[in-house]
């Protein structure tokens, strides 16, 4: 979730404050610091779900990954055409934090102390 958070806000600012090259350099440094845990944290996801089939849950986490990056590159490149580099930048910014309360609402239970159905998938 922190680093959906660190994505999203990253995203919707580089419109404003990457018109500097200093402002630009720090907030995609930053973006590509959220960005390294992504992996990582979506494959630990897919693998707490399916703790008895690990070999299952690396290729689904494999095709999710290339699909979302298909899915991404597909409606970037149309709102570029239809509009503006900027706009892409705020479309991604509000899809990280989208992302990222879908991601706290499920986590929500847990951090409140309150009992998981039984089975629920682990985000951590």
């Amino acid at each position: 979730m922190t680093c959906g958070c660190l994505i999203a806000a990253t995203t919707l600012l580089l419109p404003s404050a990457g018109g500097t090259a200093i402002g630009a350099v720090v907030l995609l440094v930053i973006w590509g610091l959220a960005y390294g845990g992504v992996p990582v944290c979506s494959q630990a996801s897919f693998l707490t779900a399916a703790p008895h089939a690990p070999e299952a849950a690396t290729v689904v986490f494999t095709s999710s990954f290339q699909a979302t990056f298909a899915l991404g590159a597909f409606l970037g490149g149309r709102v570029v055409d239809a509009f503006s580099v900027s706009t892409v930048m705020i479309c991604g910014g509000l899809t990280a934090l989208l992302m990222a309360a879908s991601l706290w609402s499920l986590t929500g239970s847990r951090r409140a102390g309150l009992p998981q159905p039984t089975g629920a998938a682990r985000f951590d």
